[in-house]
């Protein structure tokens, strides 16, 4: 696979400016990723996926992103996909994979529709925005709030109770939602549900203790590492792009000197170039302990908090390695050919997901000080 993905890097390359204009990824470009394994990485072997270990795919994301960002954050999120799907019943994840593993599905964690138990299952109604590859879905999983006769319905310590369900994508309607500053190529838009039938196979259940939910966030707290991924496959991009422009010989304007010359080029690019060596290194050495740790099936909400905290600091300091690629590529990063400028967008709108933001911090230092917290995504 790993060869197949390199050799694809030029093509997605290539593809760039189109998928970014067409605000999804194009069909071709999905059946390449598909045929180069991408959309089975972290389906399990047993349903004719490769199962990777998440370090491995997270090289991959990386990998893709260092073309263009929107091609890793789209088949990263593919894999949380999988990743969920993989929490389900075994009827549900039988149905999904029963045409093989290039199942290229999609969803959304935060709870925003509302499920009523009916005969057999439950009744879904809501609208999920930031559902990555929603053009392409086959199948979705959608967070919903369990509601009984109009109320929500509760846990002892008084959050509501939720059901991830997983259902097909044409039981659902795409909404037209996504005009972003970056990652336009993602095709995130909202999906809307009206009344739709979920058996109850087909349903994650989000009850504290269960193995399920333990699965469930174990996947969404590995979900930031993927964005963290693609932060850091983006920011090697906007450095190359930098040293690509000074030693191709750019001058500043006014300036008799070029800049591969300039001493203040020379120490931000070495700061850069340092930054990004810490953000890899961070999200793989998190990456390599997260994954041994929920193969062992001995993870905490401090390993977890721990996790997300480490992705959002990868993510801070991969943002921050592309400021500093857009600042040194001058004046010519303001247009909208420049791939600086893309790479610039991209990373700050992958730094607004909610995985990313420092609620992770106040998580890790609570527990470190034994102090409650919100379990609720932890």
């Amino acid at each position: 696979m790993k060869r197949a993905v390199s050799e694809l890097l030029p093509e997605v390359a290539k593809r760039a400016d189109e998928v970014e204009a067409g605000r999804r990824l194009t069909d071709d470009l999905v059946s390449d990723l598909r045929a180069a394994g991408c959309l089975r990485m972290l389906v399990p072997v047993e349903y004719g996926g490769l199962g990777l270990p998440m370090p491995e795919a997270l090289r991959v994301i990386e990998e893709l992103s260092t073309a263009d960002g929107s091609v890793g954050w789209a088949v990263g999120q593919v894999g949380l996909s999988q990743l969920i799907i993989g929490c389900g019943q075994k009827e549900a994840v039988d149905a999904i994979y029963a045409g093989g593993p290039d199942v290229y599905a999609a969803g959304a964690v935060a709870p925003k529709g509302r499920a009523t138990a009916v005969d057999g299952g439950w009744k879904i109604t809501g609208q999920w925005p930031f559902v990555t590859g929603s053009p392409h879905a086959s199948w979705l999983y959608l967070n919903c709030v369990l509601v009984s006769d109009r109320a929500v319905q509760l846990s002892d310590a008084g959050t509501p109770l939720t059901r991830i369900m997983l259902i097909p994508a044409d039981k659902a309607q795409l909404v037209d939602t996504w005009h972003t500053m970056g990652l336009r190529g993602t095709g995130s838009n909202d999906m809307a549900v009206s009344g739709a039938f979920c058996p109850a196979s087909h349903a994650v259940e989000l009850v504290e203790g269960q193995p399920e939910t333990i699965r469930a966030v174990n996947s969404i707290a590995q979900s930031s590492l993927i964005i963290a991924s693609v932060a850091v496959g983006v920011a090697t991009s906007a450095l190359d792009d930098a040293i690509s422009l000074a030693t191709g010989g750019k001058r500043p304007s006014l300036s008799a000197t070029r800049l591969a010359a300039s001493a203040t080029f020379q120490d931000r690019l070495g700061e850069a170039h340092t930054l990004l060596r810490a953000a890899r290194a961070l999200l793989r050495d998190e990456a390599a302990q997260a994954w041994q740790r929920s193969v062992a099936g001995q993870t905490s909400a401090q390993d977890r908090a721990g996790t997300r905290a480490a992705a959002a600091q990868v993510t801070t300091l991969a943002a921050s390695v592309v400021d500093a690629a857009y600042g040194l590529a001058g004046g010519s990063a303001v247009y909208d050919t420049s791939p600086v400028q893309r790479r610039m967008r991209d990373v700050h709108t992958a730094t607004q997901h909610f995985v990313a933001g420092r609620n992770s911090y106040a998580t890790v230092g609570a527990l470190l000080v034994g102090e409650p917290i919100d379990t609720g995504m932890f």
